[in-house]
């Protein structure tokens, strides 16, 4: 059921055309996993003409003003993670020992976002830089046991999202796929349907320090720091596809 839901909302960001129809699959995206909230922002997106960043969230019309109004953007440790971190971060991780940035969470919660979130930074070739923030009212077990189980596909989201919101812009176009060799891309699929290292060398008859050097090289040619990062943006890009 989990898989579908998945698949239906990868389906729905593929579809996405104009940079507003994100809006609607952010939405759908936070509904159909039981989220509180899901929000979008990108800066610097690479097509003349648009100055200002792109935001997209679920967020109330009330609450965005009252951000606006406060400038919490200056304080803020999501936007902070999001636009200049590398790793996903858990917004428990953040510090929140100033007054401002606890008055900050405090009313965020008044106003009806969750106390569990998650926030994924992205960097894009054209050089803009963007994140996906996703929230939910759930207790720390429960919240550790969702994490564990759907990050993942998340992750997955953010590049999707980002891609298609760049192609709707008419950014920078990379064709990935042409830089990756045969064997980076069968690597890269043994990966994202969950083998490991050792399986995947098995499985294609080559040695495991082979199989690390594909990916790692891989990764590299996707402009990602991590092996997890490349093999997400090759899925979103559709380089790879999962069976």
């Amino acid at each position: 059921m989990l898989e579908r839901i998945f698949e239906d909302i990868t389906e729905a960001t593929s579809g996405i055309r104009t940079i507003e129809d994100s809006s609607v699959v952010i939405s759908q995206m936070a509904r159909r996993f039981g989220l509180e909230h899901a929000a979008y922002l990108a800066v610097n997106i690479p097509r003349i003409g648009r100055q200002t960043p792109f935001y997209s969230a679920t967020y109330s019309d009330e609450w965005c003003q009252h951000y606006q109004h406060q400038n919490y953007v200056e304080i803020d440790p999501v936007v902070r993670a999001g636009l200049k971190g590398i790793l996903p971060v858990d917004w428990a991780d953040f510090n929140l020992g100033t007054a401002k940035v606890r008055k900050l969470f405090g009313e965020a919660g008044e106003a009806g976002l969750g106390n569990q979130g998650l926030t994924f930074p992205i960097h894009g070739r054209g050089g803009e830089t963007a994140m996906f923030s996703l929230n939910a009212k759930m207790g720390r077990e429960e919240w550790t046991r969702f994490k564990k189980q759907h990050m993942g596909e998340f992750q997955l989201f953010a590049f999707h999202l980002h891609t298609k919101v760049v192609e709707a812009e008419g950014g920078v176009d990379v064709d990935f796929e042409a830089r990756l060799s045969n064997r980076e891309r069968e690597c890269l699929r043994w990966a994202a349907t969950g083998k490991t290292t050792w399986e995947t060398s098995v499985i294609l008859k080559i040695s495991e320090r082979a199989v690390r050097f594909y990916l790692d090289s891989a990764r590299s040619k996707l402009d990602c720091l991590t092996k997890t990062q490349a093999v997400a943006k090759a899925v979103a890009l559709g380089i790879v596809h999962i069976s």
